[in-house]
């Protein structure tokens, strides 16, 4: 499945700043212009397909190795065959959850764990189907750590889905209500205490009193993405002190060129 930056914004690489220290798979991407679709019925489809495609690999795979009592053993290598389009369709619920569940989450990590319950909750019932037959006793404890695991990571990734989109709309509100300023970032992150990301000054003119403010958020990006000091950014904030600072899409963005820095070294500062 290929599609291109349009239909796929997150394929868009550009930093990401967030002010409570988010990083890496727990950073809310909210491309512009994004809205935040609703779960329904179809994407939970995708999710029940996908585990039950699971389930049928399992069990096929299981039929096809472990060959059941009486069954001839030229005849069990059909199992596999049955599984194999298992596979296949497995593969397609996956990718849907993948594309379908960035807009409706827009955060890596929770939906990553969802794709990993829909595996261990089909791993689960898979391996519950020979311990259930009585041939593979020791598939029975295999079963229930499945389960437990797929128990776990179901709560963690409702809660972080939970969190996601109470992000998201956090995001779009301050996009649409909050009040915009201008700024730059005012230095380089430190080399030192890089991290796929690092803390950066924003200096911005606060139109409601024209004082000069300062704050220091993470921009999460790769070291060979940085924005120069003296990028343009959006400050947006509301009357609780909530706030958003995005990159100004007006002004196209400079990158800091010696990469090598984030990469490698570990000397010097982050100011410029």
């Amino acid at each position: 499945m290929t599609q291109s930056d349009e239909e796929w914004p997150w394929l868009e690489d550009r930093p990401v700043f967030t002010t409570c220290g988010e990083k890496g798979g727990n950073v809310t991407v909210v491309p512009v212009g994004a809205v935040l679709k609703p779960f329904t019925g179809r994407f939970w489809l995708y999710v029940v397909g996908f585990v039950v495609s699971v389930t049928l690999v399992v069990v096929g795979t299981w039929l096809a190795i472990f060959r059941p009592q009486g069954a001839s053993p030229g005849g069990s290598w059909w199992w596999l065959a049955l599984a194999l389009p298992a596979t296949g369709f497995a593969l397609l619920w996956f990718a849907g959850i993948y594309v379908e569940g960035m807009h409706r989450i827009m955060r890596e990590r929770p939906r990553n764990l969802l794709l990993l319950a829909g595996l261990l909750g089909g791993s689960a019932l898979g391996l519950a189907v020979p311990a259930a037959l009585g041939s593979a006793e020791g598939f029975v404890p295999a079963s229930l750590l499945s389960a437990f695991s797929c128990a776990v990571t179901g709560l963690c990734a409702t809660r972080g889905i939970r969190r996601a989109r109470k992000d998201v709309t956090r995001i779009l509100r301050l996009r649409a209500t909050g009040t915009a300023h201008t700024g730059a970032i005012a230095a380089l992150p430190d080399p030192k205490a890089w991290n796929s990301g690092g803390d950066v000054p924003i200096r911005y003119r606060d139109n409601s009193t024209g004082a000069e403010r300062t704050v220091t958020v993470r921009v999460n990006t790769w070291a060979h993405r940085i924005p120069v000091p003296g990028t343009p950014v959006i400050v947006r904030t509301d009357e609780d002190g909530d706030l958003l600072v995005e990159l100004d899409p007006d002004h196209p963005v400079e990158y800091f060129s010696d990469s090598r820095r984030y990469e490698r070294d570990t000397s010097g500062g982050g100011s410029m």
